[in-house]
């Protein structure tokens, strides 16, 4: 009997202990909302509620409509938004738990932009369009107590008379139910006149200045320098000004009145086309060329008068010597101070070999050495004896040959300078 009551227990036991082995806990329910945040302030009237929730066999409820669940169990829906306070639930159940519930409270606001124009603009002219956009294309907007359209993507846009000097502008924007959203701009009309040229202070060369600009309302009379001047319907105005050399000083007035200077400096510039600074030449002359802003001037070339022509430009030819040369180019107007341009031109001797070839080969035993040198008064030898120069500068003479290799030396030089030298080698070989 004993023995029985002990197999009995220990069988007991050991089904307890498989029993705990192979039971699972259940998974416990979560749910969390993603979006939208708590609190949040939106203007749109359909709002998206994203989520999951675990395990993925659980029901979500959205303010009472379930909604489909992925496979991992995230979840998408829409839910349509009041003005006001909007209070989301969403619910989640599994069976033999206790429903989780999650709330997120959205306030839906109408919202009203002004794009046009800035607060605290001046304009010079009336009407001025005001123009904006609501976030709700059925509110109703007024502009000054106007109603004014709005169009399906809630921009509007309207003019508005203004009164010279401050306006101010009452923009508002309603839905049934709610409280209006006002926005203010304050815009100032006013006489402007602007000046489009010159600028404030600028340096010219011309003799001559045009002014230009625009006046509002176009009805001003604007002045330069004492003297009306006509002004167009849109308000713009073009006049030209005589100018002295150095400051000028040009007022521009218009009636209210509204004045404007500028400053004018005209100035002389001189510019050089021709020689190139630390230029080499080999030629006795060299052209000097260039441009003055006043064709009035008087242009020298190292001293010396140039004619200018209508255009301004001038050009003469300028005596070198060997070596360095400094040209000085001076312009001056009447009672101005000359401006002045200096070039330095190096002339040198060259010297040419156009026979023979370095390194010919040449089976007789004379060769004709011929060549130029830039002056014809320059003494040239070959293998130092002198040869005869034409008038051109240009040298021939023969040299006779020793069997393999001959040097031939050609020097250049004018009195007072270092010469030019020139070799070749040319080879003698047995006729075959």
């Amino acid at each position: 009997m004993k023995k029985s009551l002990s197999i009995m227990v220990a069988a007991l036991w050991l089904g307890l202990a498989i029993s705990s082995c192979t039971h699972q806990p259940a998974q416990l329910l979560a749910l969390e909302i993603t979006s939208p945040q708590s609190k949040s302030q939106v203007t749109i009237d359909v709002m998206t509620v994203s989520g999951i929730v675990s395990p993925p066999q659980a029901t979500v409820m959205v303010n009472g409509q379930e909604v489909e669940l992925a496979e991992d169990g995230a979840f998408s829906t829409t839910v349509e938004l009041d003005y006001g306070e909007n209070t989301i639930t969403v619910s989640a159940t599994v069976a033999v738990q206790e429903t989780v519930t999650k709330t997120v409270t959205i306030t839906r606001l109408l919202a009203l932009e002004i794009t046009s124009p800035e607060d605290n603009a001046e304009v010079m002219l009336s009407p001025i369009i005001v123009s904006g956009t609501v976030s709700d294309p059925l509110a109703s907007v007024t502009v000054n107590d106007r109603e004014v359209s709005v169009v399906d993507d809630g921009t509007f846009s309207t003019p508005v008379e203004l009164d010279y000097v401050k306006n101010t502008i009452v923009i508002s924007a309603v839905v049934e139910g709610q409280e209006p959203v006002t926005k203010t701009v304050t815009v100032s009309r006013v006489l402007v006149l602007e000046l489009t040229s010159p600028q404030y202070r600028v340096e010219v060369t011309n003799g001559q200045a045009t002014i230009t600009g625009i006046v509002a309302p176009p009805l001003a009379t604007v002045t330069v320098n004492g003297q009306e001047v006509e002004v167009a319907g849109d308000g713009t105005f073009s006049t030209t000004v005589e100018l002295d050399y150095g400051k000028n000083t040009i007022s521009v007035r218009a009636t209210d009145p509204v004045t404007k200077t500028v400053t004018i400096i005209r100035l002389l510039t001189l510019e050089l086309t021709s020689p190139q600074d630390k230029e080499e030449v080999s030629e006795n002359q060299i052209t000097v060329s260039g441009t003055v802003s006043d064709p009035l001037a008087t242009v020298t070339v190292n001293d010396s008068e140039v004619e200018v022509a209508e255009g301004g430009t001038f050009s003469t030819t300028a005596e070198l010597d060997y070596g360095e040369n400094i040209i000085i180019v001076s312009a001056i107007a009447e009672g101005q101070e000359p401006v002045t341009k200096t070039v330095t031109i190096t002339r040198v001797l060259a010297l040419e070999l156009t026979s023979p070839q370095d390194k010919e080969e040449v089976s007789e035993n004379q060769i004709t050495v011929s060549g130029t040198v830039s002056d014809p008064l320059a003494t040239v030898t070959v293998n130092d004896g002198e040869v005869e120069l034409a008038e051109d500068g240009t040298f021939s003479t023969t040299v006779e040959l020793d069997y393999g290799e001959n040097t031939i030396a050609v020097s250049a030089v004018v009195e007072g300078q270092q010469p030019v030298n020139k070799t070749v080698m040319v080879r003698y070989i047995s006729p075959e």
